[in-house]
């Protein structure tokens, strides 16, 4: 029975992503092309892992420092911030690990190893300041710090209040940014011509990265509440909200980095590539963030203006070009 109810989630769970794929195909003025949204698959199933298996992954290599939760709930000075920055660096060498290998084995290309360690050098740089602003963020919060009823628990980690809970929706907000960005690195740094190309690209991987995040949302659902109306409704909202927002923050990092990497690949110009993505990088980040923000407290007009503009800005790449 179960088996079977996965299969129809997978199914059912299909069909808004190929709505979107036709979508944004459309949009583009060109057909869906089968190899790209093929290779999104592929990106796209593998940038979920992380994300998916963090305690697998911490529990097989029995290292404290892999348990970036762990690190980020315990910030309260500045030694503990860099710890958190030593943890997330080590889970994103991880992820820059597992991309590669699984690109370099199913794909071939050798010549993929100096772009990863350009851009795997640019996160840690990038972590380390991300380190530093937690640790200003967490000085803010504390301030005005209160206990919340939506509560979330990663491995016995609970995260009740509201500087925990923005510290553990940019965690997760940074990991998948980063998981979307290495495995669409792999799978389109040597086919694409131009930044719209990039961005589409970027696009199938977020839309299979949002299938397969939707199957394990209804499915840990069903297992609690079996089948019911509130199932329906998670299943709307995921299908139409969730997506956009993984499509309008893939979009934005492929966009910039694009630019940088387009404007910058044959120049020793470090300073201005790492501006650029950063900036739309961390830009992307707070959208993630703050979507999830808004839906734990259920702000339901933002999730709407989300869904409107993020539709707008993704389909607005697509005519500057």
């Amino acid at each position: 029975m179960n088996i079977l109810f996965l299969l129809t989630l997978a199914l059912i769970s299909f069909f808004p992503i190929l709505i979107w794929a036709y979508s944004f195909a459309y949009i583009d003025q060109n057909p869906l092309n089968k190899k790209r949204f093929l290779v999104g698959i592929f990106g796209g199933i593998l940038s979920v892992f992380p994300i998916l298996y963090m305690w697998k992954i911490i529990d097989f290599f029995e290292s404290k420092y892999l348990n970036i939760f762990y690190f980020v709930s315990q910030i309260w000075d500045f030694f503990s911030s860099l710890e958190f920055g030593f943890s997330l660096s080590l889970f994103v060498f991880l992820i820059v690990i597992f991309s590669f290998l699984f690109g370099f084995l199913l794909l071939k290309r050798k010549d993929i190893l100096g772009m990863y360690l350009k851009n795997f050098l640019f996160f840690l740089i990038f972590v380390f300041i991300l380190s530093f602003l937690i640790f200003g963020l967490n000085f803010v919060l504390s301030y005005f710090d209160f206990k919340i009823e939506n509560s979330t628990t990663f491995w016995e980690i609970i995260f009740d209040t509201f500087r925990l809970i923005i510290f553990y929706y940019l965690v997760v907000a940074f990991v998948e940014e980063v998981s979307k960005h290495f495995n669409f690195l792999q799978s389109s740094i040597f086919s694409i011509n131009s930044e719209k190309d990039w961005v589409q690209n970027a696009i199938f991987v977020a839309l299979w990265f949002a299938f397969i995040e939707n199957i394990l949302y209804l499915y840990s659902f069903y297992e609690q509440f079996w089948l019911n109306f509130e199932l329906v409704k998670i299943y709307l909202f995921r299908s139409f909200f969730s997506v956009i927002v993984h499509v309008l923050c893939s979009s934005v990092v492929a966009f910039y980095f694009s630019k940088a990497y387009i404007s910058y690949k044959n120049k020793s110009l470090v300073f201005p590539y790492f501006k650029i993505f950063s900036l739309w990088l961390f830009a992307s980040i707070f959208l993630h963030l703050f979507f999830d923000i808004s839906m734990t407290f259920w702000i339901n007009l933002v999730l709407f203006l989300y869904f409107i503009w993020g539709y707008l800005y993704v389909s607005s790449i697509f005519y500057k070009e």
